[in-house]
């Protein structure tokens, strides 16, 4: 038997994101449920790391999701098993500018608490994962050119258990 690489971020992207559809009918996903000071909905468009070049990069705010080197760890197969464990940490991170209808604080505990119910309210109904918990990493001040860019971090740890 074969075996697939452990890759959770696409089930993330699907199960806990909402879903979209741009003018030429792609669909895409978006992290919902967030507001701005003035309770305006503000929808942060759900990427994967490869997804993103820096010579075309989307329009703030957005959120990366990317698997560090070493950051799937299979545990080692036992010949007797019926299953292999197998742990994910994705790096999170999600940039936004300090814009006029944006109080950076406050938007970062807002994404944090949407990370949280999201993935607590859909912990068992998951595809292809068994298990995972968002770990809070902070908010980070960056510039970016002429324009200071805020950059939230949390890790998302996703277990599995991959058949044998």
């Amino acid at each position: 038997m074969t075996h697939e690489s452990f890759d959770p971020r696409e089930s993330f992207r699907q199960n806990l994101g909402t879903s979209k559809y741009d003018d030429d009918g792609n669909q895409f996903y978006n992290l919902s449920g967030v507001t701005d000071k003035h309770n305006r909905p503000i929808d942060i468009p759900i990427y994967l790391s490869e997804e993103i070049k820096s010579e075309n990069l989307p329009n703030l705010p957005y959120m990366e999701m990317h698997i560090p080197p070493g950051g799937t760890v299979y545990e080692p197969h036992d010949t007797a098993a019926a299953t292999r464990k197998v742990e994910s940490f994705i790096r999170i991170h999600i940039y936004f500018a300090d814009l006029d209808n944006i109080d950076r604080t406050k938007l970062a505990k807002k994404i944090k608490d949407r990370l949280h119910y999201l993935v607590r309210s859909n912990q068992s109904t998951t595809t292809g994962i068994t298990f995972m918990n968002v770990e809070d990493d902070g908010l980070n001040e960056e510039t970016d050119g002429r324009q200071v860019v805020y950059h939230y971090e949390a890790t998302l740890y996703c277990l599995y258990y991959d058949l044998c």
